[in-house]
């Protein structure tokens, strides 16, 4: 094992993201982990109760504790590593504020102990959904749970059965295939509220390449969230959220796609404290395009509309807002006949 730093913490893991070893440990997530502390410096609650369900090294745990001042208590737990994870709570000590306790439950067995918790944080290899289920009635009225999928290739629309059978929807692989991810993990976590008469409430996201990650505020059942489905065409770039057999704009076959969710995906008023209290360049980089996101679902990229109308790739100039999903993407209103006309005329 190997000493490292990150945030305001010292630790001892193993940078080996493999399932075998001792300690894992994903420095390329360090972002996301700094994402999250602004997101509870942001949401200014005290406090709290937590627990982490796959803890690894204790990181991501150890920096809430350290760098916010918004929980008393913190479960950190790994069936695996529970040792290191005491190891680098002592090394610690002086600069955690919480009261941290250290356990090796199954995931499964974890919630006999305690009867809520304010944050419930599922980051395990592959689908959160099963862990979902039982950790969704342990969530307090009002708290958050962070879901982290890594099994990225049935919801980017690679492994399509997969998709069906762990999420209950069609993915497809489109261009905007990481919104549709996005979008099929928080349907599943709102029907999973549903069982328990609740409903989730997006407040913030964070997607790459591996991983999808959101955070969701769990509330009392709200009857009128948005879910759906994109009706993609199979030939052109076209997609719609109305039911349609053929595409308005060549006419081929619309591919259903869903159902996934189609209401906001973060909170605005949130990411804008966050924006306000960050430090980081990066940060504030990342916070600032998803300030000027739109809420329209799904977007086109460059790439994609270059290749179908066989021209050269342009900028994206004042066509559209860009999302922070992907760097050549742009989220459009109007229809897609407009769009290639308008995308035709840029320089």
């Amino acid at each position: 094992m190997e000493l490292f730093k990150e945030g305001a913490i010292s630790f001892y893991a193993e940078n080996k993201q493999t399932r075998d070893s001792e300690v894992f440990f994903n420095p390329s997530r360090d972002f996301d982990r700094s994402l999250n502390i602004l997101l509870f410096k942001a949401l200014d609650r005290h406090d709290l109760t937590g627990v982490d369900l796959f803890g690894g090294s204790g990181i991501r745990s150890l920096r809430l504790a350290a760098e916010t001042d918004a929980f008393k208590s913190f479960k950190i737990n790994d069936l695996k590593t529970s040792k290191v994870i005491r190891k680098n709570v002592l090394k610690n000590k002086s600069k955690i504020r919480a009261r941290i306790t250290v356990t090796s439950f199954n995931a499964s067995d974890i919630y006999s102990i305690q009867e809520g918790y304010d944050y419930i944080d599922i980051d395990p290899f592959g689908s959160p959904v099963r862990y979902t289920l039982q950790a969704m009635p342990k969530v307090k009225r009002g708290g958050i749970i962070a879901l982290t999928a890594t099994d990225t290739a049935a919801l980017y629309g690679k492994a399509k059965k997969a998709c069906a059978l762990k999420y209950g929807s069609r993915s497809l692989k489109t261009s905007y295939f990481n919104e549709v991810g996005l979008r099929i993990l928080i349907k599943r976590a709102e029907e999973i509220a549903n069982l328990y008469e609740r409903s989730v409430h997006p407040l913030f996201f964070d997607v790459r390449r591996h991983y999808i990650r959101t955070y969701l505020c769990v509330s009392k059942a709200n009857i009128t969230r948005d879910i759906g489905y994109i009706y993609q065409c199979s030939k052109c770039p076209n997609r719609v959220l109305k039911f349609s057999e053929k595409c308005s704009f060549c006419a081929s076959k619309n591919i259903e796609v869903g159902p996934l969710w189609l209401d906001n995906l973060f909170d605005r008023k949130l990411v804008s404290r966050m924006f306000d209290i960050a430090q980081d360049e990066d940060a504030k980089k990342y916070l600032e395009m998803l300030k000027q996101e739109k809420d329209s679902t799904s977007y086109y990229t460059t790439t994609e509309l270059a290749s179908y109308l066989g021209v050269r790739e342009k900028k994206i100039g004042s066509l559209g807002t860009r999302t922070v999903l992907n760097e050549k993407g742009f989220r459009y209103d109007n229809d897609f006949k407009k769009l290639t006309e308008e995308y035709k005329k840029l320089e």
